[in-house]
């Protein structure tokens, strides 16, 4: 009888620890199966479209150029407009842009005789807070800061440059120097084409 008494809770015990072998086991493939899945970024829904602006450009050789530029439809508006302009102009037309951070204006702007892009970049680069030089998807040109807003001066040919001025939205908290060089402008402004319309 003694025999039993010390066979029977070793036993006991041997089949609980396997149990709690196998329950820690279980659980620790269990655990592995459940880990969470990483996260990945939901792509953010678009509604891509593509603004239009033309001019003429030149005098006795005068072309109607054209630019076009992508945008999201979701996030940005595009008109074509020839009155209430957002900055002065003394265009007929300009095009414009809205969104919830920015707006700007796009207008054809000349050069004076004996002007060209080189001339007007290194004046503003002298005259100009904020001068940088930029690209965008090929066209090249500079930037500044005047008043509230930044501008854009990007070539088109011998007579004419592309004149953008970029303004804060009311109740954005970024600098229009941020706006400037952010992101949303930058995919916005990397779209630009500018060509001759036959």
């Amino acid at each position: 009888m003694n025999k039993w008494k010390v066979i029977a809770p070793l036993g006991l015990l041997a089949v609980g620890g396997a149990a709690a072998a196998l329950l820690l086991k279980k659980r620790d493939e269990g655990g592995a199966k459940c880990a969470p899945a990483e996260k990945k970024a939901v792509p953010r829904e678009r509604m891509m479209k593509t603004g239009e602006y033309s001019f003429v450009s030149g005098f006795q050789d005068a072309r109607t150029v054209e630019v076009l530029l992508d945008y999201d439809a979701l996030r940005f508006g595009f008109d074509v407009i020839g009155e209430d302009f957002l900055s002065y102009s003394s265009d007929s037309h300009v095009a414009v842009v809205t969104g919830e951070d920015f707006s700007m204006q796009m207008e054809y702007a000349s050069y004076y005789k004996g002007e060209d892009l080189p001339f007007i970049t290194a004046a503003a680069e002298k005259k100009y807070p904020g001068f940088a030089r930029v690209s965008f998807n090929g066209v090249e040109g500079f930037r500044y800061r005047e008043g509230d807003g930044v501008c854009f001066c990007l070539g088109v040919d011998e007579y004419s440059y592309l004149l953008l001025t970029l303004l804060k939205a009311q109740g954005c908290d970024k600098t229009i120097e941020e706006l400037a060089g952010g992101e949303d402008l930058r995919e916005l402004l990397d779209t630009i084409r500018i060509g001759t319309k036959e």
